[in-house]
């Protein structure tokens, strides 16, 4: 991997938008209007400085997160019980492990449609990454099948309280018939074809690096063997978050960790209230914060500012991750010292997947950095008119995808454009919004995790692209297709 190969790309892609501000004029989106300043509304240079600052000011949690989960690797590695359990997988599914692959890439993608979170599914990736690598793929096909399932699941994203429950809840304000089931049909045979396709794509475009290594070998049958070591070496894939380490512990506590420590992110971390309106977990909150001995809030002070169940965000999950490092490296007899050097050492494995996760958000900040943007004025060209548009709305999702990259944002700014249409039209462009938007993901340089994992595991984003440009224009085509057929029948 070239050194600065996605800061080239984020730094072109910033600059295109600077220029574009410079050329479009900028709108204004409120009280159910646009208005148009009839001038641009640029990025200048004093903004050049800004930009920047206010990055890490509104989006340090996802590097803060990144380093969390380095963290918590960290710590398993100094166990030893992590190897054993890494191996213990390798082995079981070493004669199968392309059949491996493509459970994982079903995981990732069923993982993100049903519960959605990707916050929390991200915590998987570095573990089946690691299994991958070890059974001999290279690491685009590891990373299509971690971080690129993960995203094909936003795509057809079912009952993900942070992909179809915010827009359940967004384009619900406009029409009182959605809800979490609206085609839900449509949205389920997508999460099939899709996936399907993608595995089919993945399994097509496996390379695996042992084949690399015995076609060097057998070209240097009569180098020496201090020779043919070296070739092997150099084909060998490094493994970030991951030590080889003996050990003759049970690996049962630790797989019971983790399950516990999932179940607690999904739980917490899930919108019940606007997904299904559950508010059992609110209830016992407020009962909790409003305990008190003798007028004394004992509770309130000792447990802290917390959010209820189901309104967790990135914060919390890096509070449970470091409890979690803490209780795996006690149960395991760890010392405090070696535990906190691996902790440290897993962070700063972490450090340059953080950074890039933080600066994907550059055009968002950009863009929010002013008063007024043409992005406005843009979906305003898109969506002018009463009647349902199916190109310029996908045209709007492409747009507010890519500059507003941090769901729900591009539709929570712009759902208003359509609120003149009937119920049966907002549904579709709500299903438009979704679907566009985990596509939009899957290939744009402003997706916090494609850039997290393109970082991880030292993936060029041009590798990337060539792997995934004919996905993108098929599932284009699908989505295209699905939506012409939904406006026909709703």
């Amino acid at each position: 991997m070239k050194k600065y190969d996605l800061l080239k790309v984020l730094g072109i892609t910033f600059a295109i938008i600077v220029l574009i501000s410079w050329v479009i004029p900028a709108g204004i989106y409120s009280d159910g209007s646009f208005t148009s300043l009839e001038m641009t509304n640029p990025i200048g240079l004093f903004d050049l400085v800004n930009i920047p600052l206010l990055i890490f000011n509104n989006f340090i949690e996802f590097g803060l997160l990144l380093l969390a989960i380095g963290g918590l690797y960290g710590v398993l590695n100094t166990t030893g019980v992590y190897s054993k359990l890494v191996e213990t997988v390798t082995n079981k599914w070493k004669k199968n492990s392309k059949k491996f692959l493509i459970i994982t890439t079903v995981i990732f993608s069923l993982l993100s449609s049903v519960i959605g979170l990707n916050s929390v599914i991200f915590i998987l990736m570095p573990f089946f990454a690691t299994i991958l690598l070890k059974l001999g793929f290279n690491k685009v096909p590891t990373l299509a099948a971690t971080v690129g399932g993960l995203l094909i699941g936003q795509i057809g994203s079912t009952l993900g309280s942070d992909m179809w429950g915010y827009t359940n809840v967004i384009f619900g304000s406009i029409s009182t018939e959605m809800s979490m089931f609206t085609l839900i049909l449509v949205r389920l045979v997508l999460l099939v074809v899709v996936t399907a396709l993608y595995c089919l794509i993945i399994s097509k475009s496996v390379k695996e690096v042992k084949t690399e290594v015995k076609e060097e070998t057998k070209k240097t049958k009569k180098a020496s063997k201090e020779k043919q070591a070296e070739i092997k070496e150099e084909v060998k894939v490094d493994i970030p978050l991951y030590e080889k380490k003996e050990s003759k512990k049970d690996i049962f506590p630790l797989v019971i960790i983790f399950v516990i420590m999932f179940a607690i992110l999904i739980v917490g971390t899930y919108k019940w209230v606007y997904t299904f309106n559950i508010d059992v977990f609110t209830t016992i909150h407020e009962q909790i914060t409003e305990f008190e001995i003798n007028g004394y809030p004992l509770l309130t002070n000792i447990l802290g500012n917390i959010s209820s169940l189901g309104e967790w965000n990135n914060y919390n999950i890096i509070f449970v991750l470091i409890a979690a490092s803490l209780i795996i490296a006690w149960l395991y007899s760890v010392k405090f010292s070696e535990a906190f050097d691996g902790f440290v050492k897993g962070v700063k494995q972490m450090l340059v997947p953080a950074f890039y996760a933080v600066l994907s958000c550059i055009i968002f900040t950009a863009v929010l950095s002013l008063s007024a943007n043409f992005v406005y004025t843009l979906v305003n060209q898109f969506t002018s008119g009463e009647e349902f548009s199916l190109m310029g709305t996908i045209a709007s999702s492409a747009v507010t995808s890519f500059t507003y990259s941090v769901f729900p944002q591009p539709i929570n700014a712009f759902a208003g454009f359509f609120s003149e249409l009937d119920a049966g039209a907002i549904s579709v462009v709500a299903l438009i919004f979704q679907t566009i938007y985990g596509l939009v993901m899957l290939i744009a340089p402003t997706s916090v995790f494609l850039l997290a994992g393109l970082s991880y595991l030292e993936v060029p984003y041009k590798d990337w692209m060539k792997f995934i440009w004919k996905f993108a224009l098929a599932v284009l085509g699908i989505i295209i297709v699905v939506a012409f057929i939904a406006t026909t029948f709703v």
